[in-house]
């Protein structure tokens, strides 16, 4: 028994820490809640909508705080975890992407390029989607809804040199890199490829097969040992 629990301390010692930098916690892994949302409310008829898309689960508190009718229009979201973001707020989801921007512009043009939509985003997004989808003839408004920061609390936090590092965003990122700066011995982990694009040319990165953050744990947790 001495010896399996030797093994077993040692087997835990040689497991590498996992921070995730994203908005939202994982119980499996160190949380660096880097990013920061401040809520607009600006002024939204949304009788004129046939449907909306969603890009992120921060959209959701954001229309909450905007108007209860949006809850009555079908939703597109990018992923299931927004979906069930929605649901969780009463509103009926009808399709979900891959996880992906291009994704869902490709199932709006395809299936639903003759529905008015609305696009509540961040302030800064990450790709041209809304504009991809209007280039092909569909009508689409988009609506800043919140504003996405660094975390100013996160920076003095210390980091272990040998550690997995997960990045949820480009902005993630984005924020690491004003308050921290890579090691060689970091380990990171890309939650997509609009992710993996914001990495630093000499930064090497592995990807999960699904874009989302429990993929993205369950890879990082094989990285750690």
């Amino acid at each position: 028994m001495g010896e399996n629990m030797t093994r077993s301390t040692e087997s835990m010692a040689d497991t590498l820490p996992i921070y995730l930098f994203s908005k939202t916690s994982h119980p499996d892994v160190r949380h660096i809640p880097i990013l920061s949302t401040e809520f607009f409310q600006p002024y939204i008829d949304f009788s004129k909508y046939d449907a909306i898309v969603l890009t992120s689960k921060q959209a959701v508190p954001a229309l909450c705080r905007i108007d209860v009718s949006w809850k009555t229009l079908p939703l597109l979201t990018i992923a299931e975890k927004t979906a069930e973001e929605a649901r969780k707020a009463g509103a009926s989801v009808m399709l979900s992407g891959d996880g992906y921007g291009d994704s869902l512009a490709e199932i709006i043009i395809n299936g639903f390029a003759d529905k008015r939509w609305l696009y509540p985003r961040p302030e800064v997004v990450a790709s041209n989607f809304g504009q991809k989808v209007r280039d092909a003839g569909v009508s689409m408004d988009e609506a800043v809804v919140y504003r996405t920061s660094c975390n100013k609390e996160t920076a003095g936090l210390i980091l272990e040199d040998n550690a997995v590092l997960i990045f949820t965003s480009p902005f993630t990122i984005q924020c690491f890199l004003k308050y921290y700066e890579f090691k060689p011995t970091q380990k990171v982990v890309a939650i997509g490829k609009t992710t993996a694009s914001a990495l630093p040319m000499d930064v090497k990165y592995r990807m999960p097969e699904k874009p989302n953050v429990d993929a993205s744990v369950e890879l990082a947790k094989m990285i750690a040992g």
